[in-house]
């Protein structure tokens, strides 16, 4: 094992050796369909463009300079303005020097997921990176294929029955709390790695994903400072590590521990009051969420939450929403269709709103389990996960 970590460990330190280091993709797609599609690789989630160009006699080639190895996404598109629907798409992680992709035509993963087409991902030969994050994935397999199957679980035995008012909450809970000692497997693996693997470019994004929330599991500052001294030595003065930095310094405001943001939003009344000035007194734990009308996963949540309310509403628990509906009426009608009665706000610029900017929200449904003094102490609280989290602490 030892000897494993210390390879790693070297192949990790010639990813970050600074300068700009040539790489070539040279590509085969299989199928005669294949010839004549554009190939784009893009790297920054799809922001920028590193190479383009057409599958002749079902090979491909892009060369170009990296700084480091990049988590990158490519393309096989019929035309060079095709609609997205049409894509043929995979990630991998772009390495220096010769890597090899290869794959058929027919199978390569949709853009957009497609459960009804094949999706296999090409094979990739040359990358450094991506063999260190193919290792990491293999090590949570086990644990990945048991949530994968708790969670299917849950969604057809508490989930889908709640849309339609039924709610197996005693079953939602126990497969959640089956659920979780994978989870946290999964989790610590994760970490052992980044610590082990200080200096692989696949440790550095496995942090960012932490600090951005993917997984449900909320960090503290104590977490969140202990990867900035793992990777500090390493990284510090490079481009990809001040965008690391930014990304702490926001997930800190919202770490377990912190104490919840001030901002303005409006009441149903259209009146601007602060966040802190209407947050509910007197309870034991608030629930604070931001949703849309518009956004589907969000209505789906509400019956939870208007189940969960009328159980816990008694007994030391509120909720107070806000919806980042830049329309006043689309806001106002889904609270009504939704029976949506508790503490309601409205942030009207939606993302771009303050209150939004300041808990750094890239997505929602968006919950943060709150306490009397306001001290965030849970993250991921959708479903079922809300009433285990209120099982354990009011007793």
């Amino acid at each position: 094992m030892k000897h494993i970590l210390f390879t790693l460990l070297l192949s990790g330190l010639s990813s970050i050796t600074m300068g700009q280091h040539s790489f070539v993709l040279e590509g085969k797609i299989e199928g005669k369909k294949a010839n004549g599609q554009v190939i784009k690789l893009l790297g920054d989630n799809g922001e920028h463009t590193i190479g383009t160009t057409v599958i002749k006699n079902n090979k491909f080639r892009i060369k170009g300079n990296i700084e480091v190895p990049e988590h990158v996404r490519i393309v096989v598109a019929p035309t060079k303005d095709a609609e997205q629907k049409t894509w043929k798409a995979s990630t991998f992680y772009l390495d220096a020097g010769k890597i090899t992709l290869s794959g058929h035509i027919d199978s390569l993963p949709t853009y957009y997921y497609r459960p009804d087409l094949p999706n296999i991902r090409p094979t990739i030969e040359g990358s450094q990176a991506q063999n260190m994050a193919d290792q990491l994935d293999r090590s949570i397999q086990e644990e990945r294929k048991a949530v994968r199957q708790l969670d299917e679980a849950y969604m057809k035995e508490y989930h889908l029955p709640s849309l339609d008012g039924k709610f197996n909450t005693e079953r939602g809970v126990a497969l959640l709390q089956e659920m979780a000692p994978y989870q946290e497997h999964i989790f610590q693996k994760k970490w052992a790695f980044i610590k082990n693997n200080p200096t692989a470019k696949v440790s550095l994004d496995q942090a960012e994903l932490m600090l951005l929330g993917y997984g449900d599991k909320g960090l503290n500052k104590v977490q969140i400072e202990e990867l900035v001294d793992i990777f500090s030595p390493y990284w510090k003065g490079k481009k990809v590590f001040s965008k690391f930095l930014e990304t702490v310094s926001k997930a800190k405001a919202t770490a377990i521990g912190s104490k919840i943001i001030d901002g303005p939003i409006l009441d149903r009344d259209g009146n601007k009051v602060q966040l802190t000035s209407v947050f509910p007194k007197g309870k034991k734990y608030i629930l604070l969420e931001f949703w849309a009308s518009w956004c589907g996963p969000c209505r789906g949540e509400i019956p939870h939450l208007v189940n969960t309310m009328s159980h816990w509403k008694d007994k030391g628990f509120d909720i107070i929403s806000i919806s980042l509906d830049e329309k006043e009426s689309d806001w106002k009608k889904a609270m009504e269709e939704e029976n949506m009665n508790w503490h309601q706000y409205n942030a009207r610029e939606g993302f771009k709103s303050q209150i939004a900017q300041s808990y750094n929200i890239q997505g929602i449904p968006y919950a943060l389990l709150i306490d009397a003094e306001g001290t965030i102490i849970k993250h991921g609280m959708r479903g079922a996960n809300l009433e285990v989290a209120l099982e354990e602490l009011i007793k």
